[in-house]
């Protein structure tokens, strides 16, 4: 969704970002996010050490590989107009992975602008043992802290007047409600509720007797039905007549994080029906090239924007009736490329699984 509506301006979307608020996208990560790591890692306290190292794993090598690809692709840093110093201390931030921890815009935007939403997700990451631990004792717990923790940044917003230019103010409320970790903290959190409700729900399932809950059909027509709410939703969370359900200082921000996180919730409910597994819609995902084009999906989504200022900078290319579908094969043929040659190598090197070390030990 948002390398859809990243590149809808130079190529189209087929109509999809004028109908639907494919902003939206970066809540499906952090819900999901939240659900597979809940579900990976249920007693992450025991585990702390390989949890972290596989979470370096996972992010850094292909961030680092983005950010030096940008002066070798796009021939540009993304850094203009800022001074050496402040150069220096945004690219630290950007190799800490924290960024997005400062509501600047020349902190979270400056280099592989992108980069901004795992600077969040790094955040969540220390978040985590904590939500889990105290989820344990109630799922409202967390849920309700996390968003506290979203309506007080949205409060501050509305008692400063803080801007919303964010296409040129450097402290705006994109830097308080949309790349801040504490305000998205709740898309995480739900991801997490989401995988408890899963393993509750699936245990009950288990023990209903009868053919109808376990039909493919039944569940295919369930995962049909759940991708039409996600779109219903993507469409109408930004048309909501906010000005006659808040207060008139309230209605742009609560606007503005409708249109960026509000379907979060059905993002949550449906990555639990796919979970289950059971429909036609969700064995299609587990199909060798979607298992792929999902497994280079990192990397499709950190080089997208660089591939984009490249075209970008020819217009005569842009210009080309065909240049969408170049725009999309370049951008998936170098995802995939450096998924392979670069993420997950990186990523074994990083957890001690080298090949070589594989194949000495395999049987003769």
């Amino acid at each position: 969704m948002i390398v859809l509506g990243h590149s809808h301006a130079a190529f189209g979307s087929f109509g999809l970002a004028l109908n639907l608020s494919l902003a939206q996208g970066v809540s499906f990560f952090f819900v999901l996010s939240g659900f597979i790591l809940a579900y990976n890692y249920p007693r992450v306290e025991e585990r702390l050490a390989s949890f972290y190292r596989a979470r370096i794993a996972r992010l850094w090598p292909t961030h680092i590989a983005a950010i030096l690809a940008l002066p070798l692709i796009a021939g540009t840093w993304n850094s203009a107009g800022m001074s050496a110093m402040d150069i220096v201390y945004v690219l630290l931030g950007n190799a800490l992975l924290v960024q997005a921890w400062v509501p600047f815009r020349e902190s979270f935007l400056t280099f592989n602008g992108v980069a901004w939403s795992i600077s969040t997700e790094a955040f969540f990451y220390l978040a985590f043992p904590f939500a889990m631990i105290s989820l344990r004792r109630s799922w409202v717990l967390p849920l309700a802290a996390a968003a506290g923790l979203t309506a007080f940044f949205m409060w501050l917003a509305v008692r400063y007047h803080i801007s919303s230019d964010v296409g040129r103010a450097s402290f705006s409320v994109m830097g308080v409600l949309y790349t801040n970790p504490l305000a998205r903290l709740t898309e995480f959190v739900l991801g997490i509720v989401a995988w408890r409700c899963f393993e509750v729900s699936r245990a009950r399932m288990d023990g209903i007797r009868g053919s109808l809950w376990k039909s493919p059909g039944c569940w295919t027509v369930v995962e049909v039905a759940t991708v039409a709410a996600c779109v219903y939703s993507l469409h109408k969370t930004p048309r909501l007549p906010v000005a006659s359900l808040v207060p008139p200082g309230w209605v742009e921000v609560v606007q503005y994080v409708l249109i960026n996180s509000g379907s979060a919730p059905i993002f949550a409910f449906a990555i639990v029906v796919f979970a289950y597994g059971k429909g036609a819609l969700s064995a299609a995902l587990r199909w060798s090239p979607i298992v792929f084009l999902g497994e280079s999906s990192f990397a499709l989504y950190l080089f997208h924007a660089t591939t984009l200022l490249w075209f970008e900078q020819r217009p005569a290319i842009v210009a080309l009736p065909y240049s969408g579908a170049l725009y999309w094969i370049s951008t998936l043929i170098l995802a995939g490329l450096v998924h392979v040659l670069i993420e997950k190598p990186c990523r074994d090197l990083i957890l001690g699984r080298r090949p070589w070390r594989l194949a000495r030990n395999a049987p003769a």
